[in-house]
């Protein structure tokens, strides 16, 4: 949630309820309007955590299909086992490059004086 800085009516007023209730303009809330800002977050969120939601299907997939079938059953786990003990390794490298590309598409915003 995007909030207005400042005293007053505006403290603890998200930035949506301030265009509406005309304590902002809709160029001082760019980022909650910009279709192309919430596009590209949406993207970069869902490429950052798509990997576990993929682990939690396949580990479905390999508890109710995989492992009747004898041929598979200690491929796919071992597979599985190397890739649910990495993901978290390579998640908490990669943070750095996500909060920078993140900052990369958030429009800059001037902060009010005394903030």
């Amino acid at each position: 949630m995007n909030f207005i800085h400042g005293n007053g009516p505006r403290k603890d007023v998200c930035a949506n309820c301030g265009v509406k209730m005309g304590l902002i303009t809709k160029e001082e809330a760019t980022n909650l309007y910009s279709n192309e800002v919430a596009n590209a977050r949406l993207n970069l969120v869902s490429r950052r955590w798509a990997p576990f939601f993929w682990i939690i299907v396949l580990w479905n997939a390999w508890f109710f299909f995989i492992k009747d079938v004898n041929i598979w059953n200690w491929v796919v786990f071992g597979a599985l086992l190397i890739i649910t003990l990495i993901l978290p390794v390579l998640f908490l490298i990669s943070s750095a490059t996500y909060t920078a590309n993140m900052e990369k598409i958030t429009p800059e915003f001037k902060r009010p004086d005394g903030h």
